[in-house]
């Protein structure tokens, strides 16, 4: 392996700018690449079983899908891929509409030659429905319908000697009369409210159907669904959604492979009866998270990564950085957040031609290094379009809250000192509103979760809170030229953040 030299950046930029995201274009290099974060979770992923896939933006879930997806496509099982940004702020059931429709042109039938006519058949049954779907996405959420049902009944005319008349039947008879028939008719009209998920449910069955003769023509007998990004569904939607799709996929062999940001997912709300599909029970969750918890773990993984897509190239990522500036990537990117890392690395590629321009060592066969200087400066400038990217693109419906929370809790950062770690006592995490605001906050990647412990004052024996790190683009330059503790190595570097004063809470204010 080589270093980089100056002459030789801008084909390697190509590269991490195409592998910051994965699609059609770059997919057979991402797959040729690949590296699993854990052992068998592509195998797992592609089992016939319900799957929730979760971890922050950016871990990679869209690449693992991507990945399984070509894996199984090889081996002749039927996938179809749901992108659910294509459909961010769709109202429900027009979103579920929008995922039928797709699913069903992903699996759209071939005409095979030795089947014809039951291929034309099915062919037809499945352009027919998607007609339907269509006119149902274009129609209002609800339509008024009349009914009208008709009655006939005939009458007898009597007419006797006398004149006198009877009529509906009722008359006298008369030796010299006559009677003739009289038909008369009666109509019974009614309006009703048909909303569009209850025309749904009507076509469910259908639609099953349609999808088990769709997985019957495939050689594995068996195809999955891949929803990404479900957490562009809003929230109070998803469980209906699941809901829909779970029971028109039952019995068809038909598996869902949903993939979100953890604290945005709602995939079950419990009732009677219950709505959606409940994790352990209708479906397994896997996380795709390493956290800084095992930061071994996380740097190995980003830093094969990153090699696989510098090795074209012949570069190695000790020779790109220092032993200092790998430690610091790990933590700026809050564990193995892989698009985070590539990014990243672009950007402090660009800090150190900065300070190598102020030194006038930029010469076209010179030695690019980034250091970890390069990275926060590169860190503290990406920092507004990730709180936008976050909050703006990600938070949803929250976004108001979680921005409030996030400024608090930067605020108590600056009061304590420009301090890189907090600490959360567990029960407010789990047992307060503030504390599920810090969650989804972790999960948007401006908090970064290291592991639990007991902060080491007499007040606080026995009780636990988490430790977190603050995005390192929060906090100032000075601040980062004490050293951060390598809390990863050793259990007296952990114990430098089990300090009582860092313990955020929203009324920490009040109490200095």
């Amino acid at each position: 392996m080589a270093e980089l030299l100056v002459r030789d950046m801008g084909k390697l930029r190509e590269s991490l700018a195409e592998a910051a995201r994965t699609d059609e274009s770059t997919i057979d290099r991402v797959v040729a690449r690949f590296i699993e974060l854990r052992p068998g979770i592509d195998d797992k992923l592609g089992a016939r079983r319900h799957h929730m896939l979760t971890g922050r933006r950016g871990t990679g879930k869209s690449t693992l899908l991507h990945v399984v997806r070509k894996r199984l496509e090889k081996k002749g099982v039927a996938v179809a891929t749901v992108d659910m940004e294509r459909f961010k702020g769709r109202e429900f059931p027009d979103v579920l509409i929008e995922i039928l429709i797709a699913l069903l042109a992903a699996m759209r039938p071939e005409v095979r030659f030795k089947h014809l006519w039951p291929d034309q058949l099915l062919k037809s049954r499945e352009t027919k429905l998607r007609k339907e779907l269509l006119a149902a996405l274009n129609d209002p959420q609800s339509l008024t319908r009349r009914i009208e049902r008709t009655a006939s009944r005939k009458s007898k005319l009597g007419v006797g000697g006398s004149g006198a008349a009877a009529w509906q039947g009722v008359g006298f008879k008369s030796t010299g009369g006559i009677e003739h028939a009289k038909d008369s008719t009666s109509i019974a009209a009614a309006q009703y409210e048909e909303l569009k998920i209850q025309r749904l449910q009507q076509l469910a069955p259908r639609i099953s159907e349609v999808l088990k003769s769709l997985v019957d023509r495939t050689a594995e007998k068996y195809a999955l669904i891949f929803i990404d990004d479900y957490y562009f569904v809003r929230l109070a939607d998803q469980p209906n959604v699941l809901g829909y799709l779970h029971q028109v996929c039952k019995g068809t062999g038909v598996w869902l492979k949903i993939g979100g940001v953890g604290s945005r997912l709602n995939p079950f709300v419990d009732g009677d009866p219950p709505v959606g599909m409940q994790l352990t029970q209708d479906m397994d969750g896997l996380a795709l998270d390493v956290t800084l918890d095992d930061f071994a773990t996380a740097q190995g993984f980003l830093e094969k990564m990153l090699d696989g897509v510098m090795e074209p190239h012949g570069i190695s990522t000790p020779q790109l950085f220092t032993d200092e500036s790998r430690n610091r990537m790990v933590l700026a990117c809050g564990g193995a957040v892989a698009r985070d890392y590539i990014t990243l690395t672009d950007d402090a590629i660009d800090e150190a031609v900065e300070r190598m321009s102020k030194a006038k060592t930029y010469k076209e066969d010179a030695v690019v290094r980034i250091t970890s200087a390069d990275v926060q400066r590169a860190v503290r400038k990406r920092m507004n379009n990730k709180e936008q990217e976050s909050l703006g693109l990600d938070a949803g419906a929250d976004a108001g809250l979680l921005s409030a929370r996030w400024r608090d809790i930067c605020d108590f950062i600056r009061e304590s000192g420009e301090i890189v770690f907090i600490l959360v006592k567990q029960a407010d995490l789990d047992g307060t509103t503030w504390g599920k605001e810090v969650q989804q906050l972790e999960n948007l990647r401006l908090l970064h979760r290291i592991k639990d412990a007991i902060p080491n004052t007499m007040g606080w024996r026995g009780i636990k809170t988490m430790v977190f790190m603050v995005d390192l683009g929060q906090i100032a330059n000075q601040r980062l030229r004490t050293k951060i503790p390598e809390f990863w190595k050793s259990t007296a570097e952990f114990d430098k953040l089990r300090r009582a004063e860092w313990v955020y809470s929203p009324g920490w204010r009040e109490s200095q």
